[in-house]
């Protein structure tokens, strides 16, 4: 092997491990490390204030689940020393991680799932507004003209109905997040609103709808109608009650027009 190639292999290595005690607060790892004049009172300044920061951005990424954890600053303190933080983390991909060990090494309770699925689905809509920020932005700026636009539905055929394009589906097995009368297992569209995320329970045709208009992307009031099975004697009936629908979801934030 190249000499120069095997000592910057070894080089690296050090930097891995160094890096990974330095994260996981393993201080004892590195002091044989020091370079001459450090102390390791120095380095555990170092571990213990990144640590202090990492506990607290995830106590504030993962404020949904606390309630359902008494216990849930220790299993963050637990997680924190147990998993080092991955290279590129943001507060929510390394909440994220937390979720994923929390529920592979705990053993979550019906509703204790359901407000992790909530978190996750957040932290969902969070990453998919990043990542397709000018979609976000676009959507938002239609937003703000719905109500205007919908009252323009029953002469407007050209008029476009645009679903959310942040929408992240969830399920619930139980009705601790959710109202008595909600339907079991129910399903959960979450989607953001201008700085906020909302939720909105879907069932029957109501979910049917939402779905159609997901796979169409924006569409006429005609052109969904004409993709739907045609109904005989009722299209104005139909015409009426999607454009009820379409306004009911433009009020929520789940639709807009142009």
């Amino acid at each position: 092997m190249n000499p120069r190639i095997e000592k910057q292999e070894t080089y690296r290595e050090q930097l891995t491990r160094l890096a990974q005690s330095l994260a996981s607060g393993h201080n004892n790892d590195i002091f044989d490390d020091l370079a001459a004049g450090s102390t390791q009172a120095r380095v555990r300044l170092f571990t213990d204030g990144s640590l202090d920061k990492r506990f607290e951005s995830l106590s504030q990424q993962l404020e949904v689940v606390t309630p359902a954890f008494r216990d849930l600053a220790d299993l963050i303190v637990e997680f924190v020393y147990a998993v080092p933080l991955a290279a590129y983390d943001t507060s929510a991909s390394d909440g994220e991680r937390f979720l994923e060990w929390l529920e592979r090494t705990q053993t979550p309770l019906p509703e204790q799932r359901d407000y992790i699925a909530c978190q996750r689905a957040r932290h969902a809509v969070e990453d998919a507004a990043r990542k397709n920020r000018l979609g976000h932005v676009r959507f938002q700026e239609l937003l703000s003209l719905a109500d205007t636009l919908a009252n323009e539905m029953e002469l407007n055929r050209s008029l476009e109905i645009r679903p959310n394009p942040i929408r992240v589906w969830s399920r619930f097995e139980t009705a601790e997040l959710l109202n008595e009368s909600a339907i079991l297992p129910a399903t959960v569209v979450f989607f953001p609103v201008g700085t906020e995320i909302r939720t909105v329970v879907l069932e029957g045709d109501a979910l049917e709808r939402v779905r159609e208009l997901a796979a169409f992307g924006p569409v006429s009031l005609d052109q969904w109608l004409r993709l739907l099975e045609p109904f005989v004697g009722f299209e104005d009936v139909r015409r009426r009650d999607q454009i009820a629908f379409c306004r009911d979801l433009a009020d929520l934030g789940l639709l807009a027009f142009a």
